[in-house]
């Protein structure tokens, strides 16, 4: 089923001078909603990504602190990359929507602002000694954060992005499942 911001591509009649036709062309159908059909195929995407860098530190939560260093260490900033560009991103996002898009997301006890400064708290509190000299309590200070973020993507999947206009049909989100 095609979504109200579904893509086209245009082939050109024209051929190269090598005789095959040139490259494709995006084009919206709608344009109006073209920058918002982008953003939240970007949002969409990076959720994706948060899911599968979260599965992987769950993984890794689960096993002893002192053997996993550095892939831990690897997988923990590639979740801080990660997770505060999308916050960015989704703050640009919800910026440029109507109201009452903006108005359910702010609403809602996961909103960004308190998940990121929930992470950014947990950031400042957590050096690489004290997660080694308190690993249990780190890890479940970040399966919470992990939980909470889980929830705030789902509810942006169901509700936020349906009211810019887009139905949830991200890979992780539970419409898309078998």
């Amino acid at each position: 089923m095609r979504d109200r911001c579904s893509t086209v591509r245009l082939w050109s009649d024209a051929a190269a001078s090598d005789g095959h036709p040139q490259h494709p062309v995006k084009r919206n159908i709608r344009p109006q909603t073209g920058k918002a059909c982008l953003m939240i195929d970007q949002l969409r995407h990076d959720h994706d990504r948060l899911r599968a860098i979260a599965a992987q530190l769950r993984t890794l939560l689960n096993q002893d602190g002192a053997r996993i260093g550095l892939c831990f260490a690897a997988a923990r900033w590639a979740f801080t990359r990660e997770l505060l560009r999308h916050m960015a991103m989704e703050k640009q996002f919800l910026r440029e929507q109507q109201h009452a898009c903006a108005d359910v997301s702010t609403r809602s006890p996961h909103n960004a602002d308190n998940l990121e400064r929930r992470f950014r708290d947990h950031l400042a509190r957590w050096s690489a000694m004290e997660i080694d000299a308190n690993w249990k309590d780190y890890c479940r200070d970040l399966r919470e954060i992990l939980d909470v973020l889980e929830q705030r993507m789902r509810f942006e999947e169901r509700t936020v992005f349906p009211r810019a206009g887009r139905p949830a049909t991200s890979i992780g989100s539970p419409k898309s499942r078998p």
